[in-house]
């Protein structure tokens, strides 16, 4: 589903993520976990096109561009990339998430609105759709974001961090949604931090070091000693 090949990222004089190569298995759930700073979201940044990478590199999706691809691609972004004091309600987030697909002449009208409800009613959001955006918790944050997501009816789902300030109810609903997704042919990347919650609901896993993948593949076969000794620098 997804191939990246030498991707390389800068920021200044600081070379982020150097040469990675990865892969992603359509329709599974795969975890890109690493340390900090060892570039997990700018490398999913870089593939949803939010970030610039050095010359070099190629990115497909089903073998085909960003471009031609993106009509099918849903990313969610880190609840800090928005800003949540902003004056408008939960219905009004998710149907930002079908805006890009309309002509700019056009508004979002009754089709989008239904598309956006039937999203946060997925999520178990769809209580909220008249709350005020600056009004929600963090594990309701995440739930909207998703919905926003999910409105579009992607292929495949890019998400950072998802489970970031997020209480147990709220994962627990998350994990469930993303699992049915994931049986219904959606192929899902997710950046996360926590291995022991990588290994109980990701089919697939990729461990991002400081000086590039360490290793890649089924998580169990992958989450070795070793592997998890390299990844967090810890002495074997």
């Amino acid at each position: 589903m997804i191939d990246i090949e030498n991707l390389s990222v800068r920021y200044g004089a600081n070379k982020v993520l150097d040469s990675i190569s990865a892969h992603v298995e359509r329709g599974r759930i795969t975890g890109l976990v690493g340390a900090n700073g060892s570039g997990k979201s700018t490398l999913v940044k870089a593939a949803v096109g939010l970030v610039r990478a050095e010359p070099g590199a190629r990115i497909t999706f089903d073998a085909k561009s960003l471009e031609d691809f993106r009509d099918r691609l849903g990313y969610m972004p880190q609840q800090a990339a928005l800003d949540w004091s902003f004056p408008a309600v939960v219905e009004d987030l998710a149907i930002m998430g079908l805006s890009a697909r309309l002509p700019w002449y056009r508004w979002p009208g009754k089709e989008e609105k239904a598309a956006a409800h039937r999203a946060l009613e997925r999520t178990g959001a769809a209580n909220l759709a008249k709350r005020p955006i600056a009004a929600l918790s963090g594990g309701q944050r995440q739930r909207v974001l998703l919905a926003r997501t999910l409105a579009t009816d992607p292929d495949l789902l890019i998400l950072d961090e998802p489970f970031a300030g997020v209480d147990a109810v709220s994962q627990d609903a998350i994990v469930s949604v993303l699992r049915d997704l994931r049986d219904s042919g959606v192929t899902i990347l997710l950046v996360h931090h926590n291995l022991a919650e990588v290994a109980d609901y990701c089919d697939d896993v990729i461990l991002l070091g400081t000086g590039g993948i360490i290793s890649s593949g089924p998580t169990q076969q992958t989450l070795t000693d070793t592997a998890i000794s390299q990844l967090f620098s810890l002495p074997r």
